[in-house]
């Protein structure tokens, strides 16, 4: 029964486009995950490595609440479809820097800015256009099943990109990703969706005050917002930063530490095919304490116990992050107004990440002084006393499924 109700929402148009849409690009940035690093260490070190990722992750933070309000002013469907077309330009632009042997740190990174600031208008469009595209009875499946599609690629991406790099050169791995961007463009733009009215356009900074006044007029919203906020600061500083050290010194190499993401991907395959069947009562109290096995991994990295153990921990972790985050945009969707969609979703996007600069900044130096195991210990129990907190509040404990407070409208995703 539970794989007959996929493949009923998949019969639905815009569904499938969405699912193929999420497919093709995500496909395209593993790819460039792999790529993009190696090319940009060919010409220049790891502080220019950094020097790039950092050009294309300001703009996103800069940009992304000015995207949420454009979001709600115009047609997300054709904020898309322009945004992955821009994303498309850039990164067909740095395939031909390197193809041709002409890239330069300066030059790449500039290109990045550009895919950056596409990035922030794009994220808060993405959450707007799903329920407009699809029937409120498939959201959820509409979510996990293009969350599946992700996961999926984020095994499938970087692993063909690598082949690429090893094998040839890694600009047309970017090339791919560039392709791939066009083709997603193409596909939401054979989506059918009834926009209906727009109201009337105002100040930018008068509809970002609006926005932010519903955003703390919803407890339930900010909330949640501030849980990830907090949760992001230390999980993925913590892991990324001090989880390769620990291998290398402790697992044997890379190639244990390779293992285990492989293995926390195959957990958030997993976890979103349970988020296309599972309804729970309560599904923002879910969220949070599906949280809590990530806390147990990164106190198992502290100790370093084996490989396999802690790929366990790693496939529990991300199963239960995705099926959190499943329930959580779902949630989202059915009970914020549709022209407030993406403007709230910019300031969860916003809220979300942005203590994570600071979490990489101060990760390495406080490992420096009281021990990478302390400091991993630390980030576990910052973790799990966020969740086990925010989620004994009644706001979150009193969300219930069964009452949607905003619907799309069912002849939307016709």
């Amino acid at each position: 029964m539970a794989r007959l109700a996929s493949l009923t929402a998949l019969r639905e148009r815009n569904l499938a486009l969405l699912v193929g849409s999420a497919t093709v690009s995500s496909l395209g940035s593993g790819m460039a995950q792999v790529a993009l690093a190696f090319a940009v260490l060919h010409i220049g070190g790891a502080s220019d490595l950094g020097f790039v990722l950092l050009a294309r992750e300001i703009p996103i933070v800069v940009f992304l609440l000015a995207g949420g309000v454009w979001a709600d002013r115009v047609s997300r469907k054709h904020l898309l479809v322009w945004g992955n077309i821009l994303l498309g330009a850039c990164q067909a632009v740095t395939a031909s820097l390197f193809l041709t042997g002409s890239a330069s740190v300066w030059a790449v990174a500039a290109l990045q800015v550009g895919f950056g600031v596409a990035n922030a208008f794009t994220r808060p469009a993405n959450v707007g256009l799903i329920p407009q595209a699809v029937s409120p009875e498939h959201l959820q499946a509409a979510n996990a099943l293009v969350d599946l599609s992700r996961s999926i690629m984020r095994i499938a991406g970087p692993a063909i990109g690598a082949v690429i790099v090893v094998a040839a050169n890694p600009g047309w791995a970017l090339a791919a990703d560039s392709a791939s961007f066009f083709i997603a463009s193409t596909l939401m733009l054979r989506m059918r969706i009834n926009e209906g009215e727009r109201r009337p356009r105002r100040r930018m900074l008068h509809e970002l005050r609006e926005g932010w006044g519903e955003f703390r007029a919803r407890q339930w919203v900010w909330t949640m917002v501030a849980s990830f906020g907090l949760f992001q600061l230390t999980l993925f500083p913590a892991m990324l930063v001090l989880g390769p050290v620990v291998a290398k010194d402790k697992l044997g190499g890379a190639g244990a530490w390779g293992a285990i993401l492989a293995v926390q991907s195959a957990g958030a395959v997993v976890g979103g095919m349970l988020g296309l069947h599972l309804r729970p009562s309560r599904p923002l109290l879910a969220s949070q304490l599906l949280c809590l096995p990530t806390a147990l991994f990164l106190g198992l990295l502290g100790v370093a116990p084996g490989v396999w153990l802690l790929a366990a921990a790693g496939f529990f972790g991300m199963l239960g992050l995705t099926c959190a985050d499943i329930f959580w945009v779902t949630t989202f969707q059915q009970r914020v107004p549709e022209h407030l969609l993406s403007r709230l979703s910019s300031f969860d996007w916003f809220g979300s990440t942005v203590f994570n600069p600071l979490g990489y900044a101060l990760v390495g130096p406080l490992a420096g002084v009281i021990g990478i195991p302390a400091t991993l210990f630390g980030a576990a129990a910052v973790n799990a006393v966020v969740v086990l907190v925010i989620a004994s509040t009644s706001t979150i404990r009193g969300t219930r499924a069964e009452i949607p407070l905003a619907e799309p409208d069912p002849a939307q995703a016709s």
